[in-house]
């Protein structure tokens, strides 16, 4: 995607790639209207995109992937852009490892998608629920502890905070939320949790965190 990596960089996510007057846009012409119709209701439950802005952005990944798929070297190229202050090989190697079921190194539109929505996504509260989502694997709409601390790491790394400093915040997180003690949290409940805590939000505000504490607390 190297001609086109500027405009899909874009953290406004207001629009797609501008591939209207692309000369492989017109090549694919029948390739993209193989877009499935549940793939895009899908994409408009769950990311921020309305229907016609995904299937602007489908002609672009379409001009640039022909095959309908995304190799790791050119999502790691992209997201590097996207993601200049911390890891993107974290964020990609999440993507792959829970996408990439088959072990084959590519990824499909869809899938390219929902990572998209999260460096498009501004909000801690976004970045939190898209992560809930990327680990509710089989849609329980609930989370245990383990999955917690995975989640809460690779939103560290990705800020460019070591992913070791993780695992305590997350305990004192769920410990506080899991009232039940039945170790589950759901979407809400986690999210609601992770806004509570000063420190994360900072994090995920701010990209990295802050050096100084007002409160003279050391740093995680």
């Amino acid at each position: 995607m190297s001609a086109n990596k500027n405009n899909m960089s874009s953290r406004s996510g207001s629009r797609g790639p501008r591939y209207r007057n692309s000369r492989r846009h017109r090549q694919n012409k029948e390739s993209i209207k193989a877009l499935k119709q549940e793939d895009i209701d899908y994409l408009v439950q769950n990311t921020k995109y309305d229907e016609s802005e995904i299937r602007e952005w489908y002609k672009g990944f379409r001009a640039d992937c022909p095959d309908g798929t995304l190799g790791k070297t050119k999502i790691l190229d992209m997201y590097s852009l996207i993601l200049p202050s911390g890891n993107a090989q974290v964020f990609v190697d999440q993507i792959f490892r829970i996408f990439d079921n088959d072990g084959n190194g590519t990824i499909d539109f869809k899938e390219f998608m929902m990572a998209t929505d999260m460096t498009a996504s501004g909000s801690p509260e976004e970045k939190l629920a898209w992560a809930f989502k990327m680990y509710d694997k089989d849609n329980s709409g609930s989370i245990e502890l383990t999955e917690m601390i995975e989640i809460i790491g690779t939103l560290y790394e990705m800020e460019g905070v070591p992913r070791e400093k993780a695992g305590d915040r997350a305990k004192i997180i769920f410990g506080a939320l899991d009232v039940n003690g039945d170790g589950e949290l759901t979407c809400e409940e986690f999210v609601r949790g992770c806004m509570e805590d000063p420190e994360l939000v900072r994090l995920l505000n701010s990209g990295g965190l802050e050096e100084d504490n007002d409160e003279g607390e050391d740093e995680y």
